[in-house]
């Protein structure tokens, strides 16, 4: 898929004109959301980090309360989310997670649709009128610099499945990169690359942040992992580097105001200032995970000029088959560490 950077400055530049409307739109959300129940967010990542992007947010919008509720992993976003709707006809006002779970809410009717252009919300973030897109995960290659130069570290996917790699390698225990490479270079392809991956004998993380460490650390030379979980390792001063591979597999990470939310109005402000390039930033510094749309973050920043590959919300029970079966793939390799 092509990159999205031309469209979404097109779009916010295109916006521009009637930003004084969007303002007006969004004191007004606010003004309501004034004075009903704070805000319930559902979202993945720490407190502490989210405390930070909340304090920016209240910089500006003060008068709007949030309350964080972190669910690790978007399986338990949608199980959450249908159980509580199916109980008690509500659930968190604010949804943040993986296409994948955000569209099972959406098949279910569980978001709701808005107009987010009218709420100066660029229209190359809102795939569809219940899922805005607010951050992401991005793939990387890292590596150890005591143990690899920069040139010998990979710049392609070819070069990652090179045997020089065999027995050096870290991975997540998830195949979840070759899945999205999929969407550009087709099912067969990416299957034939992971089939080359796993006969480096990589080594298998259950997450990206041991992953980062173990690279860190040595154990591994190189690794495929995330841009946000190799940040902490280099900012305690590893001696890992990293770089977008071509083509950059990514994940969008979407959010959605739920139905009969208690306070929509101030879901939607909350959305629609994530959408923008301080709500954006804001989140990036306190999360390491930035929004690819927002030229301001350090994410897009970061694979600029390069091809990204990512099933759109639509075909997400396509990815989904996709994901379980390379996943048993790359589970021959042996246990997760």
């Amino acid at each position: 898929m092509k990159t999205f950077f031309a469209a979404a400055v097109g779009l916010v530049m295109s916006i521009t004109p009637v930003a004084v409307v969007h303002a007006q739109s969004l004191n007004e959300l606010a003004k309501a959301a004034q004075g009903k129940p704070a805000v319930t967010w559902y979202e993945s990542s720490p407190s502490e980090q989210i405390d930070k992007v909340l304090a920016a947010f209240n910089r500006k919008y003060p008068s709007v309360k949030v309350r964080h509720t972190r669910l690790v992993g978007g399986n338990e976003l949608a199980v959450r989310g249908v159980q509580e709707m199916q109980a008690r006809g509500y659930t968190g006002d604010l949804l943040t997670g993986g296409a994948d779970h955000m569209s099972q809410l959406k098949g279910r009717g569980y978001l709701e649709g808005v107009n987010w252009v009218q709420l100066g919300v660029p229209k190359a973030y809102a795939p569809n009128p219940e899922m805005v897109a607010t951050t992401a995960s991005v793939y990387v290659a890292l590596w150890n610099t005591r143990k690899v130069s920069d040139a010998e570290a990979p710049k392609t996917w070819e070069d990652v499945v090179n045997s020089k790699w065999s027995n050096r390698v870290g991975s997540w225990v998830r195949a979840a990169s070759f899945a999205q490479l999929a969407a550009t270079m087709g099912p067969d392809s990416a299957k034939g690359l992971l089939e080359r991956f796993i006969k480096l004998k990589p080594m298998l993380f259950k997450s990206t942040f041991p992953l980062a460490q173990a690279v860190g650390a040595g154990e591994v030379d190189m690794g495929i992992g995330f841009y946000h979980s190799t940040l902490p390792p280099i900012n305690a001063g590893a001696p890992i580097k990293m770089r977008a591979l071509d083509v950059v597999p990514m994940h969008i990470i979407y959010s959605g105001v739920s139905k009969n939310a208690r306070n929509a109005e101030g879901a939607k402000l909350l959305m629609a200032w994530l959408a923008t390039d301080e709500g954006a930033v804001a989140y990036e510094e306190a999360t390491g995970r930035g929004n690819p749309l927002s030229a301001k973050t350090k994410t897009a920043q970061f694979i600029a000029g390069k091809k990204t590959s990512e099933w759109p919300p639509e075909k997400s029970d396509e990815l989904g088959a996709l994901n379980e079966y390379y996943n048993k793939l790359l589970e021959a390799v042996g246990s997760a560490r």
